[in-house]
């Protein structure tokens, strides 16, 4: 076993002999065989454990074994006790989601502080197996297929390499004392369901299916790292980005072979997931303004592009500035997002007549105004009556005929009062503020 652990840090390149590693061990047989391989390679390592408080009194004695076994091999120990269920219903999350966030916050917290040069996890081979088919299960992507990664950035499994046969085989062999987590023979986790259930149905079919997925994950991951190489081509040809936005241009991807698989991986790391990248390809031949979400990101269909922007948060569609009368009254000029935006008042018996055909410049009835007046961003939903015409019109639509694409919708901003919105700043005011023969006053706003 310490002949193979050596010779897989080696050809998987997990880390240099001078590195500093940080084990996470959780007083368990496996997190204790490498604990023992690092002791017996003479490494230079350190050890955190997490007391995540789930079972009771074995959680504190899971700790002290850890914390004593570090002792007696002379090994420098960290710790750090959680309220895991307390974090789950803070975050409205799953324990086990809630205990993987909790850990590798804090390794890397502890790395970043003592200089650590990797985080060492004990996932060995059968782990890596049950991901794969639990992966399989649930629905995946090639990179479900390829199992745990070796070393992933600064996380690194010098044990995967291992079977849990021969893990077991080395425990015994050496007579190592380790702590048995009474969870694991519970089927209330899906993943000890696969260890427990579906991996010995397996194995009847196939009684090395160890060796055989090891066989098959080092495939898939031969595969897995080709089609990154040329899913990295794809988005160099396709997609490019501007200020935080990003535009595939339509033509280079309706007859590449495998495109919509191609864009399904493009948009995972959007937030849209399977069905959604799929109707987003079907939509290439579709009417121009349809308009997808995910959680963090909104794309629009436009003409030639698809076009990939970030949503507004909360902040943003807070209303910018409020703009009270006695502003109005006092010839107030207000700054927003980097412009300036003029306000006057003008008797309409001393004005001459003389509109400036301006965008800029937007001229409204003041006694049709109520105060205060508020300047935003526009939002999905936001309609008006544009000046020269009778019905309403969504802001959306008003854009698209502008030829103006939807994500630049955090750049348009609305003058409104009280809910009716006067002005699409710098592109079209509205005909309930229009000007009459009978207007006594007349505001002029201006960006300037």
């Amino acid at each position: 076993m310490l002949h193979a652990f050596l010779t897989y840090i080696n050809e998987q390149k997990l880390f240099e002999v001078t590195d500093k590693v940080l084990l996470t061990v959780s007083g368990g047989k496996d997190s204790v065989v490498m604990f023992e391989l690092f002791c017996r390679s003479k490494l230079n390592f350190a050890v955190a454990h997490c007391n995540f408080q789930l079972r009771g009194s074995e959680s504190d004695q899971d700790q002290v074994f850890v914390e004593q076994l570090c002792r007696v091999n002379k090994v420098n120990f960290h710790t750090q006790t959680f309220d895991t269920k307390a974090f789950a219903k803070q975050k409205k999350i799953s324990i086990e989601m809630a205990a993987r966030t909790l850990r590798y916050e804090w390794f890397e917290q502890i790395r970043e502080e003592f200089s650590y040069s990797y985080i060492a996890t004990a996932h060995h081979l059968n782990d890596s197996i049950e991901t794969v088919l639990l992966n399989l299960t649930k629905g995946t992507g090639i990179a479900g297929l390829r199992g745990i990664l070796p070393k992933k950035e600064l996380i690194i499994r010098p044990l995967l390499f291992a079977s849990r046969e021969a893990i077991d085989n080395f425990v015994q062999e050496n007579k190592l004392q380790w702590r048995e987590d009474s969870s694991n023979a519970s089927n209330d986790y899906q993943r000890n369901l696969i260890r427990n259930e579906v991996v010995p149905l397996l194995k009847k079919i196939n009684p090395n299916l160890d060796e055989t997925f090891a066989r098959n994950l080092e495939r898939f991951q031969s595969i897995e790292a080709d089609f990154r190489k040329n899913l990295s081509h794809f988005k160099a040809k396709v997609m490019r980005e501007s200020n935080g936005v990003f535009y595939i241009k339509i033509a280079n991807i309706k007859y590449w072979q495998s495109a919509n698989y191609f864009i399904e991986e493009l948009l995972k790391e959007f937030g849209f997931n399977y069905f959604q990248s799929k109707e987003i390809f079907a939509s290439i031949d579709g009417i121009s303004g349809k308009i997808f979400h995910s959680e963090t990101h909104s794309l629009l269909k436009d003409r030639e592009e698809f076009i990939i922007y970030p949503k507004l948060d909360a902040e943003i569609e807070k209303t910018l500035l409020e703009i009270q009368k006695e502003d109005i009254l006092s010839g107030i000029t207000i700054s927003f997002e980097g412009n300036k935006l003029r306000f006057s008042l003008v008797k309409a018996e001393e004005f001459d007549g003389k509109f400036e055909r301006n965008n800029a410049i937007g001229y409204f009835d003041f006694e049709k105004i109520t105060f205060p007046l508020t300047m935003r961003r526009w939002k999905e939903g936001d309609s008006f009556i544009p000046f020269g015409m009778k019905g309403q019109k969504k802001i959306s639509d008003f854009l698209i005929d502008k030829k103006i694409s939807l994500h630049l919708k955090k750049n348009i901003f609305l003058l409104v009062s009280a809910g009716q919105i006067m002005w699409v700043v710098n592109y079209r005011t509205d005909e309930r503020f229009r000007l009459q023969r009978s207007s006594k006053m007349i505001l002029k706003a201006e960006i300037i």
